[in-house]
């Protein structure tokens, strides 16, 4: 079995209670019973389970257990205990109330995801967005996006085709990414768009509410957290057209192909003319200068890996039910199809790894460790300079 999820807080104890003392669950029921169901036809609002560092829970659910698995990873996903499924966060939540509301809405969405037909059939894997000119054309394609919800008539139009040209020149350019893109604006993005669209109390909040992504400019990774920005920017283009999207768009689908058909949007002719002429607008030159800065960095990097990964310096890890969290941008997806985990644990039948870098196969039958300053060895747990592994 494979279990996907995200670390994204560390907790501190909190004793296991029911709803009706939890502030929190209170909040977001009562936006999810706002929203009644408008926008995917269900209420999102789902059973939780809140995990703190000692494993306690607290829940919306009276009679939830009281202490979650200690052989189990904790994260903001999806769990199973004892057959029943749950929405799973990590206690207590970070952030203001506004960023709560969003997180516990998203990992709600993802919770309903499979009954509303939208969990892709695939992990998706977009290593292409390590390269400069994707990484160039997503960043161009985001600013466009913006810029059309600023705008009005003939503007948004006009930026709406930049955003479509900038988009279609990178899926031209990378062919064989381009379900994978989709499946991840499927799989994250409209989770995503779907925890601020029903958090936000007006469209202008949920607009300014976007520089939270901000720091994706400058992130060395985007390979998988470019769909928590790409989901909202379409998500609020489709309902601003009047279309009713949410009754079409399946696990498949591409947002962009959605987005295009609804306003009608025609593609010049010659792509790279149209790039050429239009790129300024969006922000290309300081887009250029921060992707200046990367590639100096990234021949380093990749040599460091290369070494580190060598084949003569690895420790391969046999895992039958591998489950693994990791940091929103912990996970760099290789082209091969593993993984490098930074900041991520590891969990399967024999053991765990915490710490980083570790390396996941492609077919998520084991883990690559390499060989690090062993700082100690006691019983069945080794600590290294960079992992540490207990095996059971």
């Amino acid at each position: 079995m494979r279990r996907f999820c995200f670390l994204f807080a560390v907790v501190v104890s909190i004793m296991s209670c029911d709803s009706s003392s939890v502030p929190e669950f209170d909040r977001v029921e009562k936006l999810c019973n706002k929203d009644g169901g408008r926008i995917w036809g269900i209420n999102i609002y789902s059973p939780v389970i809140g995990i703190d560092s000692l494993r306690n829970i607290v829940s919306n659910v009276q009679g939830a257990p009281a202490v979650y698995p200690s052989d189990m990873p904790v994260a903001n996903s999806t769990t199973e205990i004892d057959g029943k499924r749950w929405t799973m966060v990590l206690w207590p939540l970070s952030g203001d109330v506004q960023s709560q509301n969003e997180l516990l809405i998203h990992e709600m969405f993802h919770y309903r995801q499979p009954e509303l037909g939208l969990f892709p059939a695939f992990m998706p894997n977009n290593a292409h967005l390590s390269n400069r000119d994707a990484r160039t054309l997503v960043k161009l394609e985001w600013n466009a996006l913006k810029a059309a919800l600023s705008s009005k008539g003939k503007d948004k139009i006009e930026a709406l085709t930049d955003a479509m040209v900038f988009r279609e020149l990178r899926r031209q350019r990378y062919p064989e990414y381009e379900d994978d893109e989709n499946a991840l604006e499927i799989l994250e993005g409209l989770a995503e768009y779907t925890g601020r669209r029903i958090a936000a109390f007006s469209d202008r909040k949920y607009i300014a509410d976007l520089k939270d992504f901000d720091y994706l400019y400058t992130s060395e990774n985007i390979t998988r957290s470019f769909a928590y920005l790409s989901g909202p920017l379409y998500g609020l283009a489709l309902d601003w057209i009047g279309m009713e999207w949410h009754k079409t768009v399946n696990a498949s689908s591409d947002l962009g192909t959605i987005l295009s058909g609804a306003y009608d949007i025609v593609l010049p002719e010659n792509l790279f003319e149209s790039y050429e002429v239009s790129k300024l607008k969006y922000g290309f030159s300081d887009i250029d200068e921060l992707e200046d800065a990367y590639e100096r960095e990234k021949s380093a990097r990749e040599e460091e890996l290369r070494r580190l990964f060598s084949e003569d310096n690895v420790i391969v890890v046999e895992c039958k039910n591998l489950s693994i969290q990791f940091p929103p941008n912990g996970m760099v997806q290789q082209e091969d199809g593993s993984m490098l985990i930074y900041g991520g644990e590891a969990y399967f039948d024999s053991g765990y790894v915490t710490g980083n870098p570790f390396k996941l196969s492609k077919d998520w039958t084991h883990i690559e460790l390499p060989k690090l300053d062993t700082l100690s060895v006691k019983g069945d747990t080794t600590v290294t300079s960079g992992w540490t592994i207990v095996r059971k």
